[in-house]
């Protein structure tokens, strides 16, 4: 049989192990919340590095306006894949005529957007660039052969900037 000394080191070796397991297993525990609280940091700091034209969707979506013209900038992606297409849409305050460009953006620098316009018509393309103020409440529109024209964001539908223009349904 075995000695009391015996017993008390088999039971002191077995306990140390239980210990040891439970202390490695609050290890291994801490290890995976330093793992997910360090991919959480990656993940945040990752956000932050995503340039402002790109969370949400550039800012440049929707209606845009001043005191004598109001633009529509509304998405060209008509196949699903490409997020960088859009088509700007351009109406006076009165009459029913409206300008149409289709563009690409091609380059970002913090809120200047640069897109190449591509006309449908020929196959001559240009460029425009589109500059958001630090708010991104206004919108500065470079077009070709044009000066450079600020607009608000807009507070009304197009369809209530100019009633007389023949809107779709």
């Amino acid at each position: 049989m075995f000695t009391f000394k015996q017993i008390f080191v088999g039971l002191l070796v077995i306990w140390s192990l239980a210990a040891c397991d439970k202390e490695q297993e609050q290890v291994i525990k801490n290890e995976r919340v330093d793992v997910e609280q360090k991919n959480e940091l990656q993940d945040s700091t990752q956000q932050e590095d995503v340039p402002s034209y790109e969370a949400p969707k550039y800012h440049i979506y929707g209606g845009w306006m001043n005191g004598g013209s109001y633009i529509l900038i509304k998405s060209d992606d008509d196949d699903g894949e490409s997020k960088d297409k859009f088509t700007l849409e351009k109406f006076t305050k009165t009459g029913k005529d409206k300008i149409i460009k289709h563009f690409q953006l091609s380059e970002t620098t913090g809120s200047k957007l640069t897109g190449i316009i591509s006309s449908k018509e020929s196959n001559r393309t240009s460029f425009l660039t589109l500059e958001l103020n630090k708010e991104k409440t206004e919108i500065t529109v470079t077009l070709p052969n044009e000066k450079s024209v600020t607009y608000k964001q807009a507070e009304i539908k197009p369809e209530e900037f100019n009633p007389d223009y023949e809107w779709e349904e």
